[in-house]
């Protein structure tokens, strides 16, 4: 059998999944551009391609959109030589392109998603999502909450099939919490602070609510790390600076290996952020034994998180509920954090996808 996989650009949590289904059967990956806007080069540094990966040429414009007409001709010439044809997106023109003309002709796809939040569209947009996603003959998603999104659009609950949405390996989780002292000389590594440390790893922007999580630790005994790049950083660093603030520290975007350095030495991870459509690092923090407090707006922590067990989920908007939760949550959830991150590697993704298709035939 082989597979046909279209995905926006190479995130290494894709690749690497990508590499371990080509161990398992024979796939093709075609990414529609380099990188994204968004990401610094360091992202991507390090990524291997294990199996055949075409790259198409032109049309990348913002963050992630790509416009050329590369991907249709592609499939329009090569779509017979595959089993399965598996998009990983609608929202770039040239997706709409390529799925318009898989519609037309009749060419089975599968539409795998990352996550979704369902918006109140303008009757123009509801149209189209409704259009691309319902033409689909199945669906690949993370987790329920983003089935809600495919039902929402159009798609059939009995086509709909879920895979596990990892990104990092099963030897990358640690077996359990660090001793005081480990945590102690990691922190000494890298200049934190000492006593109970929050940490939050996102892109400094707006929607990641980080500045919300500044005002509330800045009248705490507790310290907080921020981790991470982008346009904010410098309204944090001067916030920081004009309200004398000494218990928040700011790191730079880290490589996978040191992110996962320092979220061991730390105590807990937390994030506020506004929307996110899946929210890796929630996940990433559960596989270095952190218990995680995450705003019901992260699409992964409606599943992962279990209130009192290894974290706990909040409203952005119930100031309370966020303090209660930062005073209750403990070391004790370490345990069960961990144990929810090993059903979530990219072994387990790729081997799942692999089911899925061997399924297809």
């Amino acid at each position: 059998m082989k597979t046909l996989f279209v995905f926006n650009h190479p995130a290494p949590y894709k690749v690497h999944v990508f590499n371990k289904l080509a161990g398992l059967t024979d796939i093709q990956v075609i990414f529609e551009r380099t990188k994204a806007k968004d990401r610094p080069d360091s992202f991507y540094e390090g990524n291997q391609y294990k199996f055949p990966a075409i790259f198409l040429k032109k049309g990348s414009f913002a963050n992630e959109n790509t416009y050329t007409r590369e991907l249709k001709q592609y499939l329009k010439e090569h779509h017979s030589e595959y089993d399965l044809i598996i998009m990983n997106g609608y929202s770039t023109i040239a997706e709409m392109r390529a799925i318009r003309y898989l519609i037309k002709h009749r060419i089975p796809y599968v539409l795998q998603i990352n996550g979704g939040i369902i918006k109140k569209d303008n009757p123009i947009k509801g149209k189209l999502k409704k259009y691309f996603i319902s033409h689909a003959n199945k669906y690949f998603s993370p987790c329920s909450e983003a089935d809600k999104y495919l039902l929402h659009y159009g798609a059939r609950e009995d086509k709909i099939f879920h895979y596990p949405y990892g990104n990092y390996f099963d030897e990358e989780i640690i077996k359990s919490p660090l001793s005081k002292e480990e945590k102690v000389a990691i922190r000494n590594k890298w200049d934190l602070p000492e006593g109970t440390l929050f940490v939050n790893a996102s892109q400094f922007i707006e929607r990641k609510n980080n500045m919300e999580l500044i005002n509330i630790f800045k009248d705490r005994k507790e310290s907080l790390l921020l981790i991470g790049s982008g346009d904010e950083k410098d309204t944090y660093i001067s916030y920081i600076k004009e309200h004398e603030i000494k218990n928040i520290k700011i790191l730079d975007f880290q490589k996978k290996n040191e992110l996962f350095e320092i979220l061991k030495s730390c105590d807990y991870f937390i994030t506020l952020s506004r929307e996110d459509i899946f929210g890796h690092t929630t996940l990433e923090a559960m596989a270095n034994g952190l218990p995680v407090i995450s705003s019901n707006r992260v699409i992964s922590s409606l599943d992962i998180i279990k209130n009192g067990e290894n974290g706990f989920l909040v409203d952005i908007n119930n100031k309370e509920e966020i303090i209660n939760a930062i005073n209750k949550v403990n070391p004790d959830m370490s345990k069960s954090a961990i144990e929810t991150a090993k059903k979530n590697t990219i072994e387990k993704s790729a081997e799942t996808l692999f089911s899925l298709l061997e399924g297809n035939k």
